[in-house]
């Protein structure tokens, strides 16, 4: 009988497990005779089944150390790929020693991952290898991983500063736990740190801490994926009782997009929820829905998102798609306790439920959850191929695009999806920030990239060819911005801009900003004391001239209309002019425009 096969009494179990480290255990893991259980389940009956053990060179984790999103090969640890036998013991000891901080598997991979970079490096020479961990090594390593690259968007470039330190933090590892071992010398870096030595601190690790790393997913590539995934959704009905395959697999994947983008989860949170698992209640006459679901990355229980209904009807679609596999899924439970295969059945009660099962072909038709890893790099794609787009959609691109377009609604500005996004707004904001069962970490993302969006508005206020007009705070800036003096105070404009800027409120009136701290009710928000107007705001006036020259062109509206009509042209040329519209000229090109318009009808 195998080990993964060992069934032990509860007693047993507690004999076998792998010791707290002392002085004799660490003995034993350097001369390679440690054992003891590293991962378990509890079966029935108060017994335990042994799923790996220290001395073997695979320790598989149970799927509820994971996440819903990943592979039975991600809750492996590999130590096979490390070939010197000493190196191997000082990895496994390396990740025991952290596995009491209860990092997820994915961050012991990592360890095991830039462990068997590091070994591999050293191999290659018979020097270092001789040599072992010194800093005079170490700094040879830090030369070696400053010539490393990574393709990005179909680019080579160099590593990036946080990806170089996870690397070398492998080094500092091995001198905090394994400096009894031969190998380890000295600190590879004793007056400094990983961090820095990857260039990781200051003002590039604020950075790239403040930096958004995922990207936005544009308009002209959302638009167009919002309108083919919704028509799947609107013909779910047809889809199901056709029952075709390919047919089903988009609607299946069009179902996973809404979710991604109405809520902000993020892949594994999606793949986690369950049949039926959203509520709803209304407040100010707005109907919020809520979905339930286990976030492993940030929660140890069930967690709570707002979401829109679109999203609940995704649920009940892929509910209705996974219904066959769910029985059959039952059935293997059955057939998996008559075999006494607890490991099988431990495995099927954790996906029993969920929406997204799916059959895993490598295993027989086996059931699984949906790969986290083939919808971002298969099925996402795919879905931009078919509206000839060959932007690398990816799930995690969705939190963010969803926290945008939060924060745009929240400053007035919908922009697409308006229809969908209605009653996000402030008092979204509010609910996450007092309500403790929401994702917290999804309120500090909307907080970030609402203070990122904020920033960039206001920093091309104070660029000195961003045309701007409005009332005293427009003036005020304009005036600031022209400053050299008061530049050189704070170093750089961006510096001045960031120390005027932060305290300014802003919100859109759809044609001007609103600085104003109280709510603000005139109806001329360009000539308002707090009113700006940006270049951002000229499609809207072009559309007011438009309209107010059509309205002049009117034979019928009497003297009292074309008052008006006058009034509206001179404030929107006054407007127009003070951003430095040729009026005139633009005044032509809509009557050329409008020409061509009426010859083609």
């Amino acid at each position: 009988m195998s080990s993964v096969e060992l069934i032990l009494t509860q007693a047993e179990f507690a004999t076998q497990q792998c010791p707290k480290p002392s002085d004799s255990t660490l003995e034993r893991a350097i001369d390679g005779s440690l054992t003891g259980i590293v991962t378990y389940i509890k079966v029935a009956n108060g017994e335990y089944q042994t799923l790996s053990r220290y001395e073997h060179d695979i320790w598989v984790f149970p799927a509820s150390q994971g996440t819903k999103a990943d592979k039975a090969t991600r809750l492996n640890l590999n130590f096979t790929m490390i070939a010197d036998t000493q190196m191997k013991r000082m990895a496994k000891w390396v990740v025991w020693n952290k596995m009491k901080e209860d990092l997820a598997v994915s961050s012991l991979r990592r360890i095991v991952i830039t462990s068997s970079g590091y070994f591999k490096w050293v191999l290659s020479s018979d020097t270092t290898a001789k040599h072992g961990l010194t800093a005079f090594t170490s700094n040879a390593y830090v030369k070696y991983v400053n010539t490393l690259t990574s393709k990005q968007q179909g680019e080579i470039k160099p590593l990036v500063a946080g990806t170089k330190a996870q690397k070398l933090l492998a080094l500092e590892d091995l001198y905090r736990y394994c400096e009894a071992f031969d190998f380890v010398k000295e600190h590879p870096w004793s007056e400094s740190s990983a961090s820095e030595q990857a260039g990781y601190v200051g003002e590039a690790h604020q950075e790239a801490r403040k930096k958004p790393k995922t990207l936005i997913i544009p308009d002209e590539v959302l638009i167009p994926l919002c309108q083919l995934t919704k028509s799947y959704l609107d013909r779910a009905d047809e889809i199901l009782a056709s029952k075709g395959k390919k047919e089903s697999l988009l609607l299946r994947d069009s179902c996973i997009f809404w979710l991604l983008l109405t809520t902000g989860m993020r892949i594994h949170e999606v793949l986690g929820i369950k049949r039926g698992a959203y509520r709803s209640e209304t407040k100010d006459d707005t109907t919020y829905y809520y979905i339930e679901t286990v976030s492993e990355k940030t929660h140890t229980g069930l967690a709570e998102w707002i979401a829109p209904k679109i999203a609940t009807e995704a649920i009940d679609i892929l509910g209705q798609l996974s219904a066959p596999l769910q029985a059959q899924l039952e059935q293997d439970i059955l057939n998996a306790k008559e075999a006494n295969d607890h490991a099988e059945v431990h495995r099927l009660k954790q996906i029993s439920g969920h929406i997204c099962l799916a059959k895993t072909k490598i295993k027989n038709n086996a059931l699984n959850i949906l790969s986290g890893i083939s919808i971002s790099e298969h099925r996402l794609p795919n879905l931009c191929k078919h509206i000839g787009s060959n932007w690398n959609l990816a799930a995690h691109q969705f939190r963010r695009t969803f926290a945008n377009y939060v924060v745009h609604s929240e400053l007035g500005d919908l922009r697409a999806l308006k229809d969908h996004f209605k009653h996000w707004s402030i008092t979204m904001t509010a609910l996450y920030a007092f309500n403790d069962n929401l994702d917290a970490e999804l309120f500090e993302e909307l907080l970030r990239e609402k203070y990122l969006v904020e920033e960039e508005i206001k920093q091309d206020w104070f660029e000195l060819d961003s045309p701007i007009t409005g009332g005293g705070m427009a003036q005020n800036i304009k005036k600031v911005r022209q400053d050299g003096e008061l530049i050189k105070v704070f170093g750089s404009l961006q510096n001045m801009a960031k120390a005027y800027s932060s305290s300014i409120p802003i919100r859109s009136t759809g044609i001007a900003w609103c600085t104003n701290d109280d709510e603000c009710r005139c109806d001329k928000s360009e000539d308002c004391e707090h009113g700006i107007v940006d270049k951002g705001h000229l499609p809207y006036w072009e559309g007011m001239l438009v309209q107010q020259m059509k309205l002049m062109q009117l034979d019928d509206i009497g003297e009292a209309g074309r008052a008006a009509a006058q009034k509206g042209m001179e404030r929107t040329e006054r407007l127009l002019s003070a951003m430095g519209i040729d009026v005139a000229a633009m005044k032509q090109e809509i009557n050329q425009r409008e020409y061509i318009e009426v010859k083609n009808v």
